[in-house]
């Protein structure tokens, strides 16, 4: 039976699966209009009783809506400003001030989600597509007296309604279709089903792609992929990873892989994935146009260094704002449905994770990839539609749907959106914060979520600070860095160093979790710490050759850069030779090392923003310290300055042990 219901996906709406689930039948006219029409009450009762959800990338969409509705194109216009300000008195104050400034200033670099084009124009980082979907409701709830920005849940609405419509010819089933629509909603759906961003339509469009190329609508599935890509690029994916899902079920045994492979690749299939691929090209091509590169986001605000295996464990298990927030029932139903599936559907959730993966792994570059979330984060609630996929898979192949294993997975998941909806995403979820108190020793997410979140505030994370989380007063962990030359004296105190038989985490880019209450150990080193003023007064450490003049800049920016291919400095102290070298600094991209020599000793290529001490090894140690670095790739950084910039030096620490060690 279960092979029989594949074969007949190609027209899943006239030879529906059997079993259940796929009880109702649409017999007559009358009955094919009804869940469309009945779809589109509920979305419309949706649509009265919610209002907008200002949240995510919302001063972006917002001025850029104003902008394709009152002038027809996407740049933004000191006038849109102020008509956007009109809409949301008192509302997202500092950064539309901030573009404004910057935009009658005539200033090349604006407001971080804002930048010049070609002409001198300023255009939002995120392409205009959400904001030109919800152009023409904008001025239709205008003219009628409604809150024009509604008009990005009309838009977040309607990809649901898409999803639906997709969902119903999948199964054949109108009861199978609305519970299809719960589980979206329940794995992330409504979370963001009101944000006046485009999450909820990038979600739900990969989700209907999936659902109709498998039921071979490649045309609507193609588009609706290009349309989610516009504002998702690494949706892209898709493109590689469902014509193979729907050549795994459909695979026909015996009838050899030439021949199954002809049946996928048709006339029909080329042309809906060439449409779907000419979507996808219209934001890098704007880009280029634009701003003379593919992708501006990723040019400013990423970095593929941050991607990695704690970012990557982060978004998938991290308690506060992980994958396993959003759909941990159909996580668990997967794995407990998944013996009685047959390999097919094995195979397929194999894709599904793999496709997953490829969705994750770029998100992970982003600067600020855990910003503005509603319980799960938002690169991880649509990339999570696969796995929903392959559930909806085994609903529609199993004869006997097991009724109670559906129903657990729909009220936890009914939990879990409960428990995502009871926290601000820069606040620890009443899970983690259980955690914290029974077993903190269990818990070490990417440090800019444990940090962001224990202060309460969506901000960078400096390596010159220690970052302390207390239960009831008590010090359970500590967040540090490496390439903090202080972190035995703000910790410990003068003279004393924190006990080396802590328990140490290692986590990225130098951070690492001290766990438990602070243990310190006296007496044992002399710290010797120089900074801009010691590299001003050129005395007991001097600036030999290849730097600049130093410059106070702010705290994270008081130091000095290093001029051309190599830098030397000399350090002078009496006592005992010292055991090890620390230097802190900043890269100029694209530097990411530094080779290091002391007294002529090579100790090899560091990553000096984020290493720890470097072991000086006897042949290296003295009272006088030669220091030469050799910097990966000096460039000018820009505009009229001519300066060959590699790395900006902010301290140089030295550990000296003491003469009598306790």
């Amino acid at each position: 039976m279960r092979e029989t219901v594949m074969r007949d996906i190609p027209n899943p709406g006239a030879t529906p699966a059997t079993g259940t689930i796929a009880s109702t039948r649409s017999g007559n006219s009358a009955a094919r209009w009804r869940f469309p029409v009945l779809l589109a009450l509920v979305l419309s009762l949706l649509l009265a009783l919610y209002e907008p959800k200002f949240a995510g990338d919302v001063v972006e969409y917002t001025a850029v809506t104003v902008a394709l509705a009152d002038h027809g194109s996407p740049d933004v216009r000191l006038e849109d400003i102020d008509r956007v300000r009109a809409l949301l008195p008192g509302m997202f104050v500092e950064p539309f001030a901030m573009l404004e400034r910057g935009m009658r200033a005539g200033e090349q670099q604006l407001y971080a989600a804002f930048v010049r084009g070609r002409g001198g124009d300023v255009y939002a980082v995120h392409f205009f597509g959400y904001s030109l979907m919800a152009a023409l409701p904008f001025k239709l709830f205008e003219a009628i007296g409604v809150p024009p920005f509604k008009a990005f849940q009309v838009v977040n609405l309607a990809a649901v309604f898409v999803l639906g419509l997709a969902l119903r010819r999948f199964f054949g089933s109108e009861r199978a279709a609305w519970i299809g629509l719960a589980l979206f909603m329940l794995c992330g759906g409504m979370l963001y089903l009101n944000w006046t961003s485009p999450e909820c339509v990038s979600a739900a469009a990969l989700l209907a792609a999936l659902l109709l190329y498998c039921s071979r609508a490649p045309l609507a599935a193609c588009l609706l992929a290009g349309l989610a890509c516009q504002q998702n690029p690494t949706i892209v994916f898709f493109f590689a990873f469902a014509p193979l899902m729907r050549l795994l079920l459909e695979w026909q045994v015996g009838a050899g892989i030439v021949a199954n492979l002809r049946r996928q690749i048709d006339g029909k299939t080329v042309l809906a994935v060439a449409a779907g691929l000419g979507m996808v090209a219209l934001p890098p091509l704007f880009n280029i146009y634009q701003f003379g590169t593919p992708n501006i986001i990723a040019k400013l605000f990423s970095d593929p260094a941050l991607i990695g295996p704690v970012r990557l464990m982060s978004f998938y298990f991290d308690l506060n704002q992980g994958m396993i927030v959003g759909v941990p029932a159909l996580i668990i139903g997967l794995l407990l449905w998944l013996p009685r599936s047959d390999n097919r559907v094995r195979g397929a959730l194999l894709l599904a994770m793999l496709l997953t993966l490829a969705l994750a792994l770029p998100a992970l570059a982003i600067h600020n990839w855990n910003s503005g979330a509603r319980g799960v984060m938002r690169y991880a609630f649509w990339a999570a539609m696969p796995l929903l996929f392959v559930f909806l898979l085994l609903l529609r192949r199993s004869p006997r749907p097991p009724r109670l294993l559906l129903g657990a997975v729909l009220l936890f998941q009914m939990l879990a959106m409960s428990h995502a909806s009871s926290y601000s995403y820069v606040s620890f979820s009443p899970a983690v914060e259980l955690l914290l108190k029974v077993a903190p020793q269990l818990y070490h997410p990417e440090p800019e979520i444990f940090v962001e979140r224990m202060g309460h505030n969506d901000d960078y994370l400096w390596p010159n600070q220690i970052y302390t989380y207390r239960v009831d007063g008590a010090t359970v962990k500590t967040v540090v860095n490496h390439a903090n030359a202080r972190i035995d004296a703000l910790l410990c105190g003068g003279g004393a160093t924190v006990d080396p038989g802590m328990p140490v985490t290692e986590s990225t880019r130098g951070w690492y979790y001290l766990d438990g209450p602070l243990r310190c150990i006296s007496g044992r080193f002399i710290q010797h710490s120089f900074q801009i003023a010691d590299f001003r007064a050129n005395e007991t450490l001097r600036l030999e050759s290849g730097w600049h003049t130093p410059e106070a800049n702010g705290p994270n920016w008081d130091g000095v850069w290093s001029i051309g291919a190599k830098s030397r400095l000399l350090v002078r102290i009496n006592g005992a030779a010292p055991e090890t070298l620390l230097l802190v600094g900043n890269y100029l991209e694209p530097n990411r090392r530094t080779r290091v020599k002391v007294n002529g000793v090579d100790l090899g290529w560091h990553e000096l923003d984020r290493e720890g001490p470097m072991a000086l090894p006897p042949p290296a140690r003295g009272n006088e310290l030669s220091i030469e670095l050799e910097h990966e790739a000096p460039r000018q950084p820009g505009g009229s300055d001519p300066r060959e910039l590699a790395f900006f030096l902010r301290e140089a620490s030295l550990r000296q042990p003491t003469l009598e060690q306790p």
